[in-house]
């Protein structure tokens, strides 16, 4: 080889060496928002550099659609401990509509008039959010969204999780379980609430074509007094029942309680990654699966919306995807030390963990 096609390859590698360090840079530099592929993008879609980037102190307003339930607190909580660790973040507003939309109207709207730099929205509803986050993007304000709308939304960022898959995985339980065929009592959430009806359909496709029959169906707002009360009426009515679909595990731990109470043989019950339903799950023997949703999402939403405001690029839309909980597991995800109200994973640390749900 002459000495010019030396320096030539020389000159190539030392441009490949270059453009693989590029790549590596501009990969490692790709805003994580939750850890250990807990989610992941769901569109090729991004926003561009530097786009949203804005001088700290930044405002974040926060609209919530309404709270409820442990889960809910949780996510708040781990929000507002990623929010605190941010120096650059100078005022962090949470606000939360009690399903109300005209009052999640209002939040928006003030959140508006004072000016935020970002706006995380949770909608009760494509129909109550979308106008919403339209009005913010039209003002300049990125918006990240709690939810997958697509691009039915003029959502900067979209963060999300359960839905569909949640659902699919408690009826594909079930379907397995009671080999296609019973009856089925089922457990759904907050009326008119997206997330609840994505849970309920993700649920209907999975029977769907077995001989699993619904022969209850009632609302219980992902709460456990009201699942409990409901829960009793069914049982003194002596209707029979072979599996129940819960849309959320604080209803199915009422159900459970009730079941007990009575003294009435369990059926296989869905549940989800909440450590009250694990406790029981375990000490009872039930027949169940646990769905995961991570409250973390709420650091994750947290994340993005810092991401923007530092110009750095973000996908469109973001989804979290776990198998769900099988009994052979329950020993790796239940906490003893922790009581019952903890979720999980979480993405707290230890000492936060230990002070808010200490047994």
């Amino acid at each position: 080889m002459n000495r010019n096609a030396i320096k030539h390859g020389l000159r190539a590698t030392a441009l490949a060496a270059t453009l693989a360090l590029g790549l590596g840079a501009a990969q490692a530099a790709e805003v994580e928002l939750l850890p250990g592929g807990q989610l992941s993008a769901t569109s090729s879609e991004k926003t561009k550099p530097g786009q949203f980037k804005k001088a700290a102190p930044w405002r974040i307003g926060v609209s919530w659609a309404g709270m409820g339930n442990s889960w809910i607190v949780q996510m708040i909580s781990e929000m507002r401990h990623t929010a605190g660790l941010d120096k650059n973040i100078g005022g962090f507003i949470v606000t939360e509509a009690n399903w109300n939309p005209a009052k999640q109207v209002a939040d928006v709207e003030d959140l508006l008039a004072k000016k935020v730099d970002v706006l995380i929205i949770g909608p009760i509803s494509q129909a109550v959010g979308a106008p919403l986050i339209e009005k913010a993007a039209k003002l300049g304000i990125p918006v990240v969204t709690f939810g997958a709308y697509g691009p039915a939304t003029m959502s900067t960022v979209e963060v999300m999780a359960g839905g569909k898959v949640f659902g699919q995985q408690g009826g594909e339980f079930l379907r397995r379980e009671l080999k296609g065929k019973g009856n089925l009592w089922v457990f759904r959430g907050v009326a008119g609430v997206d997330e609840e009806q994505l849970r309920y359909d993700g649920f209907r496709k999975a029977i769907e074509g077995s001989e699993l029959k619904i022969t209850q169906e009632v609302f219980g707002d992902w709460n456990y007094a009201k699942g409990k009360q409901l829960c009793e009426n069914l049982v003194l009515s002596g209707q029979q029942v072979d599996g129940i679909w819960f849309s959320g595990s604080e209803m199915t731990r009422a159900c459970l309680d009730v079941f007990k109470e009575a003294g009435k043989a369990l059926v296989p019950m869905t549940g989800e990654a909440n450590n009250g339903f694990l406790r029981i799950w375990k000490e009872s023997g039930l027949k169940s699966v646990a769905p995961l949703m991570t409250p973390g999402l709420g650091a994750a939403v947290v994340r993005a919306a810092t991401g923007l405001l530092e110009g750095k690029p973000l996908y469109r839309s973001y989804f979290s995807t776990m198998a769900p909980i099988a009994r052979e597991q329950l020993d790796k995800f239940y906490r003893p030390d922790l009581n019952d109200a903890f979720w999980l994973p979480s993405g707290l640390p230890e000492d936060k963990l230990h002070q808010q749900f200490r047994r």
